[in-house]
């Protein structure tokens, strides 16, 4: 019984101290967020809170990692409960603080921040620390802001690698380049365990366009941790935008997805490394891909909004515009991130679908991202082929707002063309076109003659106009300067005179002068009806008009 008893001892003992080499701690959840293994990290956490009930800091830590992932009302109810279960620690209400940037409610940030200070001890530097990360990952970031705070911390503690790696964030957010690389080097030399920072430096020379030089420290990294993902992932945005600048080389793409998969193994196919990965589909243009990686999202979160734009994107892609516009409805009415590319992709479905809705769509990209106005030139003109000149005319009127286009003096152009020829159609159905229509096609005639003054098409379209803008029975001539100029401009080159479509517009020109001068100048008008015949033996209009005249 004795050797019994004993046996059954040892392995208790042996039980204990199993579970207590393989009991994950804090350090262990730190790194599995460092690895971006969200879903790992958070799980060691909630078991640390479950066993320590009491420690603000593995609340803080799991808010930080809703935080990191955009679960901002779970980080939220976290950070509180840190807050009440130990209202002595400081870096809950830094928690509370970032949730109010989230919300963009500065004020109640720093209140919050405020709380945080006032409850550190002289030497505690990490609520500096990481108020000045809170500046830096928010949606709009204040990276003054951060580095004020975290020279604060540097001036506490400047032996911290944490605090250099986090100034290299903000320089770099701030496009201070050689600030961040000096601070990226600064905090790997201190702690060669600090992967990150050494990721960071090969991500500054990615932007110089250093593609093997960024690709050999990525490598390095590996050579260091072979299990480290984010290496993986940055290896594979790096052959991503090296494949780019080759015109999407296909080895390169490749060795992009190679590596992504390689990622995505490495963080335990989350669904938070599962977005990352999405985004990258969406880089690299694999939309079956991506197409297939979203309903597999949307199978284990409903709930989490930016699975529905991966949805609505790739939908789109491939030609599932009704599929598209649903998914990004459903986006966009769950989440308060909506970006110019959303209303981007929803506007161009509803155009794939005929829904005139499409226009005031495409106005809110704009107005979220003003580049979004280029691109509609495109657009436009897919309107303007098929004939459906009104909404022609209202995409030109979004493309002309971004006064940086390289297609400005093109698209007013096509939108005085526009508003021309739908007035006209209008008219001729009996529809009463309103008059603004052509005001509307004069202005955008006269921007282009301004920009361009030698361009014979400007002035014939605004003659055409102003013909219709005029008043039939007591005409003022609008129309004489725009067809004048048209003839000068034309009749300079011989050659164009001789192409036939110039001919018939320089017929057009003297006729419709030439009918003008009837009542107030007729050997002006004899004049212009001859030229017509001159340029043209087969028009009938002239000869009839000359006949009119006693000719």
């Amino acid at each position: 019984m004795k050797v019994i008893r004993r046996a059954v001892q040892a392995g208790l003992v042996m039980g204990m101290i199993g579970t207590a080499a393989f009991a994950q701690n804090l350090g262990d959840a730190k790194k599995a967020i460092d690895a971006e293994k969200y879903q790992q990290a958070k799980t060691i956490l909630k078991k640390l809170i479950a066993t320590q009930p009491a420690s603000g800091e593995n609340y803080f830590y799991l808010g930080n990692a809703y935080l990191k992932t955009e679960y901002v009302d779970s980080a939220k109810a976290t950070f509180t409960k840190g807050v009440s279960a130990s209202n002595e620690y400081p870096l809950n209400y830094v928690g509370l603080g970032a949730v109010d940037l989230h919300a963009n409610n500065a004020a109640s940030a720093k209140t919050n921040f405020d709380k945080a200070l006032s409850l550190a001890k002289k030497k505690d530097y990490t609520p500096y620390l990481y108020i000045g990360k809170a500046y830096t990952n928010n949606p709009k970031p204040n990276y003054a802001a951060a580095i004020e705070n975290l020279e604060k911390a540097k001036s506490i503690n400047e032996k911290d690698a944490e605090i250099f790696l986090a100034l290299g964030d903000a320089y770099n957010g701030d496009k201070k380049n050689s600030e961040a690389y000096s601070a990226y080097r600064t905090a790997f030399d201190m702690d060669k365990n600090l992967l990150r920072a050494k990721i960071e430096l090969g991500k500054t020379l990615i932007r110089s366009k250093a593609y093997n030089e960024a690709t050999n420290e990525f490598n390095a990294v590996l050579a260091t941790n072979p299990d480290y993902a984010p290496a993986y992932r940055e290896l594979a945005e790096a052959y991503y935008l090296w494949a780019k600048d080759n015109n999407y080389e296909v080895a390169k793409i490749k060795e992009a997805l190679k590596y992504y998969g390689k990622y995505m193994d490495l963080t335990d196919r989350s669904i938070e490394s599962r977005m990352r990965y999405a985004d990258f589909l969406i880089l690299a243009r694999e939309y079956s891909a991506l197409e297939q990686e979203a309903q597999e999202m949307a199978k284990i979160d409903k709930a989490n909004p930016r699975i529905y734009r991966y949805l609505g994107y790739s939908a789109f892609e491939n030609g599932h515009f009704a599929e598209s516009v649903t998914a990004l409805k459903e986006f966009m009415a769950k989440s308060e991130k909506v970006i110019g590319q959303d209303y981007y992709y929803l506007g161009r479905a509803q155009l794939q679908l005929g829904d005139t809705s499409a226009v005031s769509t495409l106005a809110k990209a704009i107005a979220t991202d003003s580049s979004y106005a280029e691109p509609l030139s495109e657009l436009a003109k897919t309107q303007f082929t098929e004939k459906k000149y009104g909404l022609a005319a209202r995409l030109y009127e979004l493309a002309i707002t971004y006064p940086q286009s390289k297609t400005l003096v093109y698209d007013n152009f096509y939108l005085g063309m526009a508003h021309y020829f739908d007035y006209a159609g209008k008219d001729a159905a009996t529809q009463k076109a309103s008059r603004d229509i052509l005001v509307k096609a004069d202005s955008a005639f006269s921007f282009v003659i301004q920009k361009s003054p030698t361009t014979p098409d400007s002035y014939l379209y605004r003659a055409r106009v102003n013909r219709l803008l005029d008043d039939d029975q007591n005409s003022k001539g609008l129309m004489v300067p725009f067809y004048e100029k048209f003839i000068e401009i034309v009749s300079a080159k011989p050659e164009a005179v001789a192409d036939s479509r110039n001919k018939r517009n320089l017929a057009e020109a003297y006729n419709n002068l030439g009918a003008f001068y009837i009542r107030s100048n007729q050997s002006k008008a004899k004049d212009y009806f001859n030229k017509t015949i001159q340029l043209d033996p087969t028009n009938t209009y002239a000869p009839e008009a000359l006949k009119s005249l006693g000719n």
